[in-house]
């Protein structure tokens, strides 16, 4: 029997969404003008040219562009040149490119403010011959690599016209006829955003096609559904089918900018590059994986939490991750209804830093709604650390119960005095739970609730006394233990170990980021680095240490409020430089590192380790006192050793030595981003 390797990609392919392509396009695609980039048209036109570019360079085996092709509908006299900017574009494809019908290019569906056919506005056969005519098949299949692809006319469903009957029976006889294949299927409207149960809307499949759609679905198990339309990322899993709906390759809908609570970017956040971009799949023998490919982002690495086989650090959800918020729009029915809808965006930058555990209150458990989405996540491959204010009732423990399959750990947080109180209970949770339960220690002051709380190891006091108490023994795995901002990640842990040695107890590590704003804002550009420098140790020292739970605490940038941070990701989820340097590392680093060594030089902090086939090295800023003085004196062997320099948050790559790079980092006046130096044995 052939061994399959299931971490070999088959192959690959792009999906594109909703470029809106208007007669002004063509005219900037004959003339060059677009780059200029000052009309509407030509930003448009300059953004598709680029993204074609990019596609062409990454190489896919076909692209899928799921609707929208055009802005001016069907009955438009417009039409007609729309639809030849679009082809003069997109005839510079390498590759085989296929069409998914949008409501701009077919006409829209029909719903309880448009309940009938209109000539002029909804689906027709009038419309359907015009596409068909200009862009080819309103529904089709092609295969690739034994893999089934399914293209349908979203818009069709409930209009009761003779194309969507015919469309059921073909759907049904070609998912019939292709048992045993891997099914994707593409349409321009999303089967809904984030509830099977949501009430009907402008961006969704009204009932009753939609739970008909659904369960023909299940019926042939088809493992992805990918959407457009609403021109934003959504993600949900439909009895096991993954189901997304895609941001724009062009503009953004800007109703959906109520999602974020912060400003929009420019012109009302319609033209944010980083919301922008399209998608690339990976597909495997037993799944595939979509990477969120943004326009504003040039880092060359990719990883997701899908493919996550090796230990990264643990994200603490401190802020909202899994909102629903109401999306006013005036447009439809929404303007007489309310619409809510999840935001999607926390989760679209976890993955795409490659962030599988994550730190949730036990409220998150509580919540119906936050807690069928922990369950789905679970299923994902994603795990917890629950943390509650002192001990689980009945209905906490009922919940952590409900949830054991994905909770890894559970942090109860309490005074110091309480701890031999709470031991009798904690350890009959422990012995009736599989997961650790660790003690998190706060101080009775202000800072203790926001940035301070955990055991400090450089506190010894604190320390053995916890150590003397047998009554802990048994009652906990281990304990939370707080590295603050004037103590690096590594020698953090390195104290903890020589605190806790000769004993059964474990440590959870908190590596916080963020602090009081006052500290935080007392030297911006040093405080940013520092950060940087923090977060790029703590993955480094989580990934040499697999069963080590390493906490950090800046997933989202805090601006407001008592307490500051630079954060991973700004307020609308887009990816900061923390965030592609937690990518960068996660997509470099070696599976196993051991032999973690920390040296203070003239030129940076460098944290060393070994690998199967080398030897990885961290450099970044000297940003806390050091134990020991700075040496910059390595054997010839090494320090003269050629490797590749790479800057985490740019990912541009150079070969050099260690000694030039250290020396050049001395000559530097300002802080520099933390970089990887490789090498091969």
């Amino acid at each position: 029997m052939v061994k399959i390797d299931k971490n070999r990609t088959l192959f690959s392919f792009a999906i594109v969404a909703d470029s809106h392509l208007t007669e002004e396009e063509n005219l900037s695609f004959e003339v060059g003008s677009f780059e200029s980039g000052d009309t509407y048209g030509s930003k448009l036109a300059a953004t598709y040219d680029n993204l074609i570019a990019r596609v062409n360079a990454m190489n896919p085996a076909f692209v899928v562009h799921l609707g929208d092709i055009t802005d001016p509908v069907p009955v438009s006299p417009e039409f007609t040149n729309s639809a030849q900017a679009f082809h003069s574009a997109s005839n510079i494809f390498d590759m085989p490119y296929y069409l998914v019908p949008g409501n701009h290019d077919i006409g829209e569906k029909l719903h309880p403010a448009l309940p009938k056919i209109n000539d002029k506005v909804s689906i027709t056969k009038h419309a359907i011959e015009q596409y068909e005519h200009h862009f080819g098949q309103q529904r089709y299949s092609f295969e690739h690599e034994d893999c089934l692809f399914l293209v349908i006319n979203s818009m069709l469903h409930n209009s009761n016209i003779e194309d969507e009957h015919e469309q059921w029976d073909w759907l049904q006889k070609t998912l019939e006829d292709n048992i045993g294949k891997r099914v994707f299927v593409f349409a321009h409207y999303p089967i809904y955003l984030s509830a099977r149960d949501e009430p009907g809307f402008y961006d969704n499949i009204d009932e009753p096609a939609r739970s008909r759609l659904i369960e023909l679905l299940e019926q042939y198990k088809v493992e992805g559904y990918y959407a457009g339309h609403v021109h934003n990322f959504f993600y949900d899993n439909v009895n096991g089918m993954h189901h997304f709906a895609l941001p724009s390759t062009g503009i953004i809908r800007t109703d959906y900018m109520e999602l974020f609570r912060t400003s929009p970017t420019r012109e009302m956040g319609s033209f944010d590059p980083a919301k922008l971009g399209f998608f690339w799949v990976d597909v495997y023998a037993d799944r595939h994986v979509p990477h969120m490919v943004r326009a504003s982002d040039k880092l060359p690495y990719r990883t997701h939490s899908w493919n996550s086989t090796s230990t990264s650090i643990t994200m603490d959800l401190r802020v909202p991750w899994c909102d629903e918020v109401d999306i006013p729009c005036a447009w439809g029915i929404e303007i007489f209804e309310r619409k809510p809808v999840r935001n999607d965006y926390p989760l679209a930058a976890l993955w795409e830093m490659g962030i599988t555990d994550l730190r949730v209150p036990v409220s998150d458990l509580l919540n119906p709604r936050v807690s069928n989405r922990l369950k789905q996540l679970t299923a994902l491959g994603h795990r917890f650390t629950v943390v509650m204010l002192g001990l689980p009732n009945d209905e906490r423990r009922a919940a952590l119960a409900d949830h054991c399959v994905g909770i890894k750990a559970i942090e109860v947080v309490a005074l110091f005095d309480q701890w031999l109180e709470f031991a009798p209970a904690l350890k009959d949770l422990r012995q009736s739970s599989e997961f650790d339960v660790y003690l998190l220690a706060v101080r009775p002051e202000v800072e203790g609730w926001t940035t301070h709380h955990g055991m400090h190891a450089d506190l010894r006091d604190e320390v053995d006394w916890v150590l003397s108490q047998t009554g802990l023994i048994d009652a906990v795995d281990g304990f939370v233990f707080g590295i603050g901002r004037h103590m690096s990640p590594v020698d953090g842990y390195e104290v903890v170990q020589r605190c806790l040695a000769g004993t059964t107890f474990k440590a959870l590590l908190h590596v916080p980021c963020v602090d009081m704003a006052w500290v935080a804002k007392s030297n911006h550009e040093s405080a940013q680095k520092e950060e940087l420098a923090r977060v790029a140790e703590a993955t480094l020292l989580a990934r040499a240490n697999p069963d080590l739970s390493v906490v950090i605490d800046n997933f989202v940038e805090l601006d407001r409020g008592y307490c500051s941070c630079e954060g991973l990701v700004d307020r609308l989820y887009n990816p900061k430089d923390g965030s592609r340097v937690v990518t960068s590392l996660n997509t470099l680093l070696p599976q196993r590192l051991h032999n973690l060594t920390s040296h203070e030089t003239n030129g940076g902090r460098l944290l060393s380790a070994d690998c199967d086939d080398g030897m990885v090295v961290l450099i970044s800023v000297n940003y806390s006192p050091s134990s020991s003085e700075s040496n910059d004196h390595f054997s010839d062997e090494f320090a003269t050793r050629q490797g590749r320099l790479i800057d985490l948050v740019t990912g541009v790559e150079i070969v050099t030595t260690l000694r030039e790079v250290i020396a050049n980092q001395a000559r530097e006046d300002a802080p520099q981003s933390p970089a990887l130096l490789l090498f091969n044995d």
